[in-house]
């Protein structure tokens, strides 16, 4: 990327050592030089841990925060400096995409209540900060519940509860404040209309990015648990094997099942692209994924929202031949280019209508 200091998109990351996800959106950064180097010519990154503000941040048109969240709270310095930058170029009348001050709306309490008073499916939890907040909840609470830490950084410490005991020993699985949600299982609808399907047989998540007014399909997670994941995923089986065991993805009824349901989910239009791209408004991004499922009868409910999605180089994604992931990744990175590209013109049409 240009290191200019006049170039008039800005990109802030994590420098080394911060941030969970090292150098974050370097492949896309990369297929853009390489496709479109126009472009990659107006782009410059600054990495946080300078403790400075760079000279790219009074003169560029867009400011792009690629940091992880919830920042101000796992990333107190970042959260300080990505603010300072943010300020020099909102007073110079610059875009700013997914600025700090958003980058705490993935909290959980936090989403969830942006998200209802947006008009949006989502579960209805709520946050207890104590033990006796918690046994309260569990008084008018219809089980199963997940049990879980209020940060959504803390994802491996949910819980699926189906006995108050079950509830009060998960009490502590992210410390306190924890929220208490419905589990909301869409299987159910799929059983009832279709029973034979692999949406009535396996937990679901669905992922789209969401690029400013675009949406883009990403994948479907199937799984036989139900805090869906790639590592529950039901392909979890072909790990490790490279490409020598993933044809046998084509004779497994169930697997193959799953794998045209993916691959038609990512090839097809985005579904609902409205109310994704609200969800990721009602938080304040233009820069998300995000997460959700369908029920049989075409509704969704939205699971959350990431303004740091991981997005895998193709060949370290999960069975990457059959998926066809080099595909999938690869528009996603054009999609990308295209969104900054975007930035650039919105900000002029702002300039001449201001």
């Amino acid at each position: 990327m240009s290191q200019r200091s006049d170039a008039p998109i800005l990109i802030v990351r994590h420098g080394d050592g911060l941030g969970r996800l090292p150098r974050f959106g370097e492949r896309a950064l990369a297929w853009i030089a390489r496709h479109d180097p126009e472009l990659a010519g107006e782009i410059s990154v600054h990495e946080t841990g300078a403790a400075a503000v760079p000279a790219a941040a009074a003169k560029a048109r867009a400011v792009v925060f690629w940091l992880a969240d919830p920042l101000k709270e796992r990333y107190p310095d970042c959260y300080e400096e990505a603010q300072a930058i943010g300020e020099v170029a909102a007073r110079r009348g610059a875009l700013l995409v997914n600025p700090p001050a958003t980058l705490s709306n993935t909290v959980r309490s936090t989403q969830t209540r942006l998200w209802q008073e947006a008009g949006l499916p989502c579960p209805a939890g709520a946050r207890y900060r104590s033990r006796a907040e918690l046994e309260a909840l569990l008084a008018s609470a219809e089980l199963p519940v997940l049990v879980c830490a209020d940060r959504f950084d803390l994802r491996p410490a949910i819980r699926v509860c189906r006995t108050p005991d079950e509830v009060l020993a998960a009490e502590h699985a992210g410390g306190y404040p924890g929220m208490v949600t419905p589990f909301i299982d869409p299987r159910h609808s799929w059983g009832e209309r279709d029973p034979a399907s692999v949406w009535a047989r396996f937990y679901h998540r669905k992922r789209a990015f969401v690029l400013g007014d675009v949406v883009v399909p990403s994948h479907v997670t199937f799984s036989e648990a139900p805090i869906v994941s790639w590592n529950a995923s039901i392909f979890r089986r072909y790990r490790g094997w490279g490409s020598v065991l993933q044809p046998l993805a084509l004779v497994r009824r169930w697997d193959r099942l799953a794998l045209a349901a993916d691959n038609a989910f990512w090839r097809g239009a985005p579904e609902h692209p409205a109310l994704i791209r609200r969800a990721a408004a009602a938080l304040g991004f233009g820069f998300a994924a995000v997460d959700y499922a369908t029920f049989a009868d075409g509704s969704v409910i939205l699971w959350d929202a990431t303004p740091h999605p991981y997005i895998p180089e193709w060949h370290h994604a999960g069975m990457p031949v059959v998926r066809h992931t080099r595909a999938r990744v690869h528009g996603l990175y054009a999609a990308i280019a295209g969104y900054l590209r975007n930035l650039l013109h919105e900000h002029a049409e702002r300039r001449r209508f201001a």
